[in-house]
């Protein structure tokens, strides 16, 4: 497996820094390939623990919650979405 570059990693963060959604899932998938080859690479933690936050932050903003304060479903699953 291809290891991964800091630079890799800074893409990944700048991406995930606005999206929410579906496209979250997509980048939140990717992170996760980029995490198995960091991994397999034996990189350091601190490259390792960097995607490991941005996971988390990608499983967050992935959630399909409804953040409309006026909607019956707040803070659930949305079923207007």
């Amino acid at each position: 497996m291809e290891t991964i570059t800091e630079k890799e990693i800074r893409d990944l963060e700048e991406r995930a820094s606005y999206i929410k959604g579906e496209k979250a899932k997509v980048l939140k998938e990717e992170v996760e390939v980029a995490m198995a080859r960091a991994e397999a690479a034996g990189l350091g933690s601190e490259l390792i623990d960097r995607l490991d936050i941005l996971l988390l932050n990608l499983t967050e903003a992935s959630r399909d919650v409804c953040t409309n304060t006026r909607c019956p479903h707040y803070g659930k699953k949305c079923k207007m979405r």
